[in-house]
């Protein structure tokens, strides 16, 4: 059995979750923009990940090097105060995030090289800044996989009562959307050796998310399983339903996290497999289209708040199917 937690950062902003947790109610406030404050930030939410306990974390919303939020590789912190040699970021978009944001030569931003502006990096001496997923793993990781979404269509909107004028207008474009995969081992026997597990965060739009979560998943299916798709999908159950991939893990509200009332984050697992008769379920196991790899199930489910993020976490115990 393996524990995930899929957790919407929102770059470490301390949220409702400090407040509502006597030890982190100092934090609540917290000017993450300084760097030591950031870090003590990051030491809380490492603290209670910590306790949770789980195996592997999906992150969304994270900020590599960005100034909002002290300059720190947050993923990169985050594995080392819980100890966990294995973690990868994605950017998104690299570049900060009031200004030129930009495709990033390779997505882990790890050296100035990775992103265009690699000459202005090496002469202000740090990395390149950016914005997106990770994946922290206290198991192996045998390889990592990234995949590019695309973006939604930009929108023009009228703020201002002189048609005529340009100033009237406001283009708004949307954000670029990744998807980071990693193949973990699962030590022992379990009756899984591997899992292809996923961090994602769709747009906004209803529609554009659905085409982003058709797309990730066909990716994912070129990976060996069991797989898991965990993430800020921007669309509750009945969304995600309807787009008619994958199968849902778990429930409980993740949005907005002083009040939760919609589940916006999901963990996404393989279907059932279909019967001779057209039926999904684990009796269809038996047929001719059994599944190569085991199908996943949750044993126990939750949320949970934390110090940071207007989300909650959403984590998962799971085994393969007997």
């Amino acid at each position: 059995m393996i524990r995930v937690l899929s957790l919407n950062l929102q770059h470490c902003l301390p949220g409702a979750g400090a407040e509502h947790d006597s030890g982190t109610a100092p934090l609540a406030g917290a000017d993450i923009t300084d760097p030591a404050a950031a870090r003590t930030v990051l030491e809380a939410l490492a603290g209670q990940i910590a306790a949770l306990a789980p195996d592997i974390v999906a992150l969304q919303e994270v900020d590599m090097r960005q100034r909002r939020s002290g300059g720190i590789d947050q993923a990169g912190e985050l594995a080392h105060l819980l100890g966990w040699e294995h973690h990868r970021f994605a950017a998104a978009w690299a570049g900060p995030v009031v200004g030129m944001r930009r495709r990033p030569l390779r997505s882990s931003l790890e050296r100035a090289w990775d992103d265009v502006l690699a000459p202005v990096h090496l002469i202000r001496g740090r990395g390149p800044a950016g914005f997106g997923n990770a994946i922290l793993s206290r198991l192996p990781v045998r390889s990592w996989h990234v995949r590019r979404l695309g973006r939604g269509p930009a929108t023009l909107s009228r703020r201002g009562e002189r048609a005529w004028s340009p100033r009237s207008y406001h283009l708004e474009t949307s954000t670029a959307r990744t998807m980071l995969a990693a193949r973990i081992d699962i030590p022992g026997d379990g009756g899984f050796d591997s899992i292809t597990l996923a961090s994602t965060h769709l747009a906004t739009r209803t529609g554009m998310a659905a085409r982003q979560l058709a797309a990730a998943w066909a990716t994912l299916t070129t990976l060996p399983g069991p797989r898991l798709l965990a993430g800020d999908l921007n669309m509750g159950p009945g969304g995600v339903a309807a787009t008619g991939v994958a199968r849902p893990l778990g429930e409980g509200p993740t949005f907005p996290a002083w009040a939760p009332r919609e589940r916006t984050d999901h963990l996404l697992t393989d279907p059932w497999p279909m019967s001779a008769d057209g039926m999904p379920g684990m009796d269809a196991q038996a047929s001719s289209q059994a599944p190569s790899a085991p199908l996943l199930r949750a044993v126990a489910w939750g949320t949970r708040a934390f110090v940071v993020s207007d989300h909650v976490g959403a984590w998962a115990d799971l085994e393969p199917v007997p």
